[in-house]
């Protein structure tokens, strides 16, 4: 049948003898017709081929492919369109082509609905600089990609959840997403699961993940339930734990592409590299100088000493600072690096072990470094093996060189690769190294957390293995 060469709209014999064929969407035991199969028999009536109708819906002949053999189950709802519009379908025909593919045939349908931040977990202590930051980021210099990076338990989410909730506060429209990246394998359920489309409810919620065994939907998925569903009703979205970027997470760049007025807010280990996107680095909070005397009040003032107490005052209320225990709880600080996660795990053993006592055990015990309650698969280290493998190779080899150094300079680092100010970059930027000290700028050292895991990685009893750091 010759088909007259005209645009995606153009005459072709199908009209209305599609329209008036209600069989067509459905199996003879009345049950609706995949969207492969929908759309073959809708391009068989019309007579085109493969590549006509390719030619006519302006996509390639390869996605019409993938389409009519159900490799691709979940069309874009601009792609049926397309298809609709170059099939000449009906309206009764587009919409229910529309729904075998799983999307609403007119934009202006309702859609599912994003979650609200959820509340954030307390005071946000230490952190004042970096929220005003962060704040002002999207507001005053409007910038619309803003990632939030920083080592597992550096305070990231915390730091988000108050941004947003000032935000909020201030009558900015905030959604929320949190992909699934909880590295638990022994069945504890994480703080967040997958932000996915139920679609029957008309929200967004956790707990949906498409394809066989939890797999996650792939990404092209992901972004378009959260286009659809941000539409012009969210002025921000953050979100939380995409990372790595792959299979289950967003296509940020696509999502601002078909979003302009949105602005987005991501936490992760790393920089994603995007244009014009802004990177705000989470170091560890402040922790104490060493001094043998200092004031009770004014050690309680530094950062990480009052998020320390903060947290062993929720299963020791009367716990106070005196002359026995102070010098343990400074030195637990430092020795822990202000990060706030270790500095909770460690509060938390403190119902157990005085500080005196945990100090002592420190660096022999390495289950102090996982939550009293719960399971040990949320161990600091191998949640820390995940930064250190996402670095370049030539940065990994430098951070190994470095760890056991009490400090060193970037004078140092020449000798070990060719780019030492990028090497130095990247190692800041991810936070695993920090400056000595205000007083020694110049001069930078490698977290304790990050010389536990060379350590356990050298030790033959017990290291970190490849499937250890996948748990």
């Amino acid at each position: 049948m010759k088909v007259g060469p005209v645009g995606p709209v153009g005459p072709h014999p199908i009209g209305k003898t599609a329209a008036r064929a209600p069989s067509l969407h459905e199996h003879e035991t009345g049950r609706p017709v995949p969207f492969a199969e929908l759309l073959r028999r809708h391009r068989d009536r019309s007579g085109l081929t493969q590549q006509q109708l390719a030619d006519f819906a302006t996509l390639s002949v390869r996605a019409i492919r993938d389409l009519e053999s159900g490799r691709v189950r979940r069309p874009r709802r601009d792609s049926v369109g397309l298809l609709a519009d170059a099939l000449r379908l009906g309206e009764a025909e587009r919409r229910q082509l529309h729904a075998a593919g799983g999307s609403p045939a007119d934009p202006r349908a309702p859609l599912a609905e994003l979650p609200e931040p959820p509340a954030p977990p307390g005071a946000l202590v230490g952190r004042e600089a970096e929220l005003q930051v962060l704040l002002d980021q999207v507001t005053v210099h409007g910038h619309r990609l803003v990632t939030v990076v920083g080592i597992s338990g550096i305070g990231k989410t915390h730091l988000v959840l108050e941004a947003a909730r000032v935000l909020r506060d201030r009558g900015w429209r905030v959604g929320w997403h949190a992909p699934d990246r909880d590295p638990c394998r022994c069945g504890a359920t994480g703080p967040t699961r997958p932000t996915r489309v139920n679609r029957a409810a008309g929200t967004i919620g956790p707990g949906s993940v498409s394809g066989l065994g939890g797999t996650p939907a792939p990404a092209a998925d992901v972004t378009d339930d959260l286009a659809r569903a941000i539409g012009d009703r969210h002025e921000l979205l953050v979100i939380d734990g995409d990372d790595p970027p792959g299979s289950g997470g967003v296509d940020v760049a696509e999502l601002l592409r078909r979003c302009p007025g949105l602005r987005v807010v991501v936490t992760g280990l790393a920089p994603r590299h995007l244009p014009d996107e802004r990177v705000l680095p989470l170091t560890a909070t402040a922790v104490p100088a060493e001094a043998p005397d200092m004031d009770h009040a004014r050690l309680s003032e530094v950062a990480s000493v009052a998020l320390f107490l903060s947290h062993i005052r929720r299963s020791r209320p009367g716990f106070r600072l005196r002359d026995d225990n102070a010098h343990a709880v400074l030195r637990l600080c430092r020795w822990l690096d202000g990060v706030p996660r270790a500095l909770e795990y460690a509060a938390g053993w403190c119902l157990v072990y005085p500080p005196e006592l945990l100090l002592a055990r420190a660096g022999r015990d390495s289950s102090l470094l996982s939550p009293p309650t719960g399971c040990t698969c949320h161990n600091l280290l191998r949640s820390l093996a995940r930064s250190v493998d996402g670095l370049a190779e030539r940065h990994r080899r430098v951070l190994a060189e470095v760890a056991d150094r009490p400090y060193w300079t970037l004078a140092d680092l020449a000798p070990l690769v060719p780019d030492p100010a990028a090497a130095l970059h990247a190692l800041l930027v991810q936070g695993l190294v920090r400056p000595v000290g205000a007083h020694r700028p110049e001069r930078f050292t490698v977290l304790q957390l990050v010389r536990l895991l060379h350590e356990s990685e050298r030790t033959l009893t017990g290291p970190l293995t490849a499937a250890d750091r996948a748990a």
